[in-house]
């Protein structure tokens, strides 16, 4: 009996892995399906209150739908625009920049090359950086972005038809699980779209904010490309940590290259530092009503994780993913334990209790 338990577990651990890893194979491959799939549905959680409070007011389904979608479409159009325009203005000046850095890194090797060469001369920063090799990365992550907003129209897509079928769902699942806590059901659900629509509405409005402070900023020091800075500005802000330096390195490292002015880079640089951290850790977490309660080591990982499978759309995506994962999980009894190891160190049932309770009795 024990031998025949023994081989039982180490047949359900087998099946467990060959499953992950077809998952993942899955989600690799099909990447351009899901990308799209996996957007529209954080936007139809984001926008459903739209289509139900004019619904409230009396107003048909049909205008609240066309308003989403509207809203949708203009958010698409702009930011296709600003990539597309950014990246033919600087597919015109490459030249331009790769002598400005070719300039640079020379003159970098000068100073820093006798420190750390070989015995047998200066090292070449050539050896190091490849100004080609910096080009074709902007230029791919670039055709990357607009990739992604030329698939602006599955989006939509898929967004109409899961703001149609979305009222339904906790109907389908109480008649589909009758008799089987179906009522417990729809309550993960409602946590999990409340909670997934505070993040999304609190962060996206800091991120509409801090994306045109960057952009005043840069406009105001004459950087070049400043909209669509802007625009990285607000989407790397999805990304925890990482977005807020990549923000503020990327324009600063061009600006650095476009003009070749130590002294005003440092400035800029402390500019849009203080912008980030203003934004990013003083105002948004005051406003955070919600906190999603993760490990930083599950953060990291996810962020990774999500990298390697959709590039940077899954980095933006990561945080928002996990965060479905650690609420189904800590829904359920046996996979309890595994949420509350995703999370912060707090016991998920504990904090619930205590958000459920009335203001006066805290």
């Amino acid at each position: 009996m024990t031998q025949y338990s023994s081989w039982q577990r180490t047949g359900a651990v087998s099946t467990t892995l060959l499953a992950v890893i077809a998952v993942g194979l899955v989600l690799k491959h099909l990447s351009g399906i899901l990308i799209p799939f996996v957007l529209a549905g954080f936007l139809s959680i984001l926008f459903k209150p739209v289509v139900e409070g004019l619904r409230a007011k009396g107003l048909p389904r049909v205008i609240g739908l066309t308003i989403v979608l509207g809203i949708t479409s203009v958010g698409f159009w702009t930011f296709y625009q600003i990539a597309a325009a950014g990246a033919e203005s600087f597919s015109e000046r490459s030249d331009f920049y790769t002598q400005q850095l070719n300039y640079l890194l020379k003159n970098a090797g000068k100073f820093v090359g006798p420190f750390i060469g070989d015995g047998h001369g200066a090292l070449s920063w050539s050896d190091v950086v490849s100004v080609e090799g910096v080009t074709a990365f902007a230029t791919q992550q670039l055709t990357g972005i607009l990739t992604l907003l030329s698939d602006g129209m599955m989006v939509l897509l898929y967004l109409l038809f899961m703001l149609l079928a979305g009222d339904s769902l906790p109907q389908k699942i109480r008649i589909g699980f009758a008799g089987k806590d179906e009522e417990r059901l729809v309550g993960i659900l409602v946590e999990l779209h409340t909670k997934i629509r505070k993040y999304l509405q609190v962060k996206t409005a800091f991120n509409i904010f801090n994306g045109f402070a960057t952009w005043v900023v840069l406009l105001t020091f004459g950087v070049d490309f400043a909209a669509l800075f802007g625009l990285i500005a607000f989407a790397l802000h999805y990304i925890p940590n990482i977005g807020s330096i990549l923000s503020t390195v990327l324009p600063v490292a061009l600006y650095l290259v476009q003009t070749g002015d130590a002294a005003s880079t440092i400035i800029l640089l402390v500019v849009l530092t203080v912008v980030q951290n203003v934004i990013g850790n003083v105002l948004e977490p005051k406003v955070m009503g919600v906190q999603l309660k993760l490990s930083p080591v599950v953060v990291l990982f996810s962020l990774l994780f999500w990298g390697w499978m959709w590039g940077v759309v899954g980095m933006i995506l990561s945080i928002p993913i996990v965060a479905v994962i650690k609420v189904i999980l800590e829904s359920f009894p046996n996979t309890h334990p595994l949420s509350v190891l995703m999370g912060n160190g707090e016991d998920p049932r504990i904090t619930h209790a205590s958000e459920n309770q009335p203001t006066h009795a805290r």
